[in-house]
């Protein structure tokens, strides 16, 4: 059995918890580093007897996590959802709406109700882990020259693993776009940056039920705290004023792209309020630079991050 011979099925639930059976050909997607976490609360029976021997434990409440990475890039169709997996499973089952304006845009942004979940397919050569009820959070990081990487990190409900293989899978041809000529600013201001972090930093806490067979009968979105970080080469205050704007937690605009030049493969991350939470210094290959916090806050609500595939 290989290690290389992976494939994550995602496809979101119509009711929670309910597998709706991803198949191969519809809701494959392209992942990398994964990892399967399937957590069993150990019951050691500690009783007191004659012999200092242990006693065999038993497995009570049972969840799973999985972790993995993933590209952002478009579907190929500017404003239309691919027939294959993609990756915008994922973000529905982390807390974010979906917007397809047909031949425009597909959107995506946080809600705080109506969260979705999804049921993973995950095969480790002919080892198939079913995840059902699948809610969690993301984390998007981008270096400069590389393309745009999403990491993903995915609560759900254990089922027993099986031996099954999938079928033959159909997946997306369209490539990435490496993070140049990106657009990137913060209040205006064209930072001088290597390197860019965007955290959902969902909180995902499990609903305990003695009536559950792994004793927990759901994962819940129950808040977010969005974050991230840029490393911006420093710079006299004149020119930027980054000290005076932590001091006076001063809220401006971010954006990110857009990055890519391909109808259909376009991506676009825009925060209508970002704050300066710390300022560190830094070396970059002998440059001063910072290393800078950011807090992303609210406009109207449910809009301190939006991701935009045109």
């Amino acid at each position: 059995m290989l290690v290389r011979k992976t494939t994550i099925l995602a496809k979101i639930e119509s009711s929670y918890g309910v597998d709706p059976t991803p198949t191969a050909s519809a809701n494959c997607i392209l992942i990398k580093d994964p990892q399967i976490k399937p957590k069993g609360e150990s019951l050691v029976r500690d009783v007191l007897r004659a012999s200092l021997s242990p006693l065999g434990a038993t497995i009570g409440m049972k969840e799973v996590e999985v972790t993995f990475k993933t590209e952002i890039k478009g579907t190929g169709t500017r404003g239309q959802l691919p027939a294959f997996g993609w990756e915008g499973v994922l973000f529905r089952a982390c807390g974010m709406s979906e917007t397809v304006q047909a031949g425009t845009s597909i959107t995506y942004q946080p809600v705080s109700t109506g969260f979705e979940s999804c049921t993973l397919y995950i095969y480790k050569d002919g080892i198939r882990h079913v995840v059902t009820g699948c809610r969690g959070s993301f984390k998007i990081t981008g270096e400069v020259g590389k393309p745009l990487e999403v990491e993903w990190s995915l609560k759900g409900v254990y089922n027993t693993p099986t031996d099954a293989s999938p079928a033959a899978v159909t997946v997306s041809t369209v490539l990435p776009q490496p993070l140049l000529n990106a657009g990137f600013t913060i209040g205006a201001y064209a930072a001088v940056a290597s390197k860019v972090e965007i955290d959902l930093a969902a909180t995902i806490s499990a609903r305990k039920s003695i009536n559950h067979p792994a004793g927990i009968v759901e994962q819940m979105y129950t808040g977010r705290d969005t974050k991230g970080s840029f490393d911006p080469i420093a710079v006299l205050e004149a020119v930027h004023p980054f000290w005076q704007r932590w001091t006076d937690g001063t809220l401006a605009a971010m954006n990110l792209g857009p990055i890519g030049a391909t109808s259909g493969n376009i991506v676009t991350i825009t925060a209508p309020k970002v704050q300066y939470m710390e300022i560190n210094y830094g070396d970059r290959e002998g440059e001063l630079s910072y290393d800078v916090p950011l807090r992303f806050c609210q406009n109207a609500g449910d809009d301190e991050l939006v991701i935009t595939i045109t």
